[in-house]
């Protein structure tokens, strides 16, 4: 089942019901897990990872001695809560990888599943305790394959969230447009643990290196990062490219993105640009850096955005009444001419503004009046419209370069 259907089939499970969510590493299980705990059921999410447990102490407590009788006896681990009254809390416990751990670390976590207690203290009622594992039957993973006879002691439901629901929540994100564009391109390299095809070409990387959700998105962390520091400029640009992007997501891939990149390169096609929901992360760097790596392609790239707006008026309302689509896309050429060095501002708007005005195209009139950012006039110190008051310096520079 997709996100919408697991959170919606989750809200409705008995917490008195163990949960077992069955599907590949990556693709948001504790996401998942983490959002309804703290937007539906309103208690800590705990996360343990059985691959992870060296002392299963951090899971069930430590013994000590009571020194009044002697006996032994178990300190609550830190994650069980008590309220003022001495009551335990509710809590949400997800119990990750379950069939990595050893023996007795799954043990544990089979009784905290299947009895909501561990050793003498018992979950708080309305505790919800889910567990996860990565199937072991597709040749992917080396885990421990649990028999019937325990499956069914679960709720054993199968996480297969679609593509396009990683997509939107990327693009909401901000997550690097580069990226989200390839995976549109390329949807079988997302997950290709559950993609037959993509796994089999991956295998012969000789890495073993596969992407995830995860992977992914770690990789548009440092491809933003990246790109800011100019690492990917000169001739070994691309080279480095693939090169770091092999450790995230596997050398087979990587050589594909690496291609996608040439061809794409910076995400700065006149689309990407003006539908920008952070121009300024996005692509603030980005611009100045083609500025400094060319003055034509800069320029090139400042008539591609003019005529993507101009193909653009008909979503943009009129000059008394634009819609947020003008608001954003007169926003976002502000930034975008303000990224420019100032000949190549002055070329972009004689080359392209000013002749869309002789030629009375609607978007240039549209524009002007639907910037929402405000600067302060020089002479009255009033707050106008900054992209007008950036054309107005711009035609004071071309006077001064004439």
């Amino acid at each position: 089942m997709d996100i919408a259907t697991l959170k919606s089939v989750l809200a409705a499970t008995p917490s008195t019901h163990t949960i077992m969510l069955k599907g590949p590493h990556g693709i948001g299980k504790t996401e998942v897990i983490r959002w309804l705990a703290k937007n539906v059921w309103h208690q800590d999410c705990v996360e343990f990872q059985a691959s992870q447990i060296s002392d299963v102490g951090d899971l069930i407590g430590l013994p000590r001695i009571n020194s009044e009788t002697g006996e032994t006896e178990f300190v609550p681990p830190y994650w069980y809560k008590k309220d003022e009254n001495g009551n335990p809390l509710p809590v949400t416990l997800f119990l990750d990888e379950i069939n990595r751990g050893t023996t007795l670390v799954t043990n544990a976590m089979m009784q905290l599943g299947l009895d909501h207690r561990i050793l003498n203290f018992k979950l708080a009622p309305g505790s919800h305790v889910i567990c996860a594992i990565n199937p072991g039957d597709d040749g992917n993973y080396d885990v421990e394959e649990f028999d019937p006879a325990k499956m069914d002691r679960f709720v054993v439901y199968n996480f297969t969230p679609t593509v396009q629901e990683w997509l939107d929540w990327a693009t909401e994100s901000g997550v690097n447009s580069v990226v989200t564009g390839y995976i549109s391109q390329y949807s079988g390299d997302l997950d290709p643990y559950s993609n037959a095809a993509a796994s089999k070409t991956a295998s012969k990387s000789f890495d073993g290196i596969l992407p995830s959700r995860r992977t992914w998105t770690h990789f548009a962390a440092f491809l933003d990062m990246a790109s800011e520091k100019g690492l990917f400029d000169g001739n070994k640009g691309l080279g480095i490219l693939q090169e770091s992007c092999a450790g995230y997501v596997g050398q087979a891939i990587a050589a594909k993105f690496k291609t996608y990149y040439a061809q794409h390169g910076t995400g700065m096609d006149a689309k990407a640009l003006m539908e920008s929901k952070n121009f300024e992360k996005d692509f603030g760097k980005k611009v100045e850096g083609l500025c400094k790596k060319s003055k034509i392609e800069a320029v090139q790239l400042g008539q591609s955005v003019c005529q993507y707006l101009h193909e653009q008026e008909g979503k943009m309302g009129t000059p008394d009444n634009p819609t947020e689509l003008a608001h954003k896309y007169a926003d976002n050429f502000y930034y975008f001419l303000t990224h420019l060095q100032k000949e190549i501002q002055v070329e972009v708007y004689t080359n392209a503004v000013a002749t869309a005005r002789e030629r009375k195209q609607k978007w240039t009139k549209l524009i002007g009046k639907s910037c929402t950012i405000k600067v302060k006039d020089e002479k009255s110190g009033e707050q106008v419209n900054a992209l007008n008051a950036l054309y107005i310096s711009i035609v004071r520079i071309q006077n001064e370069f004439n």
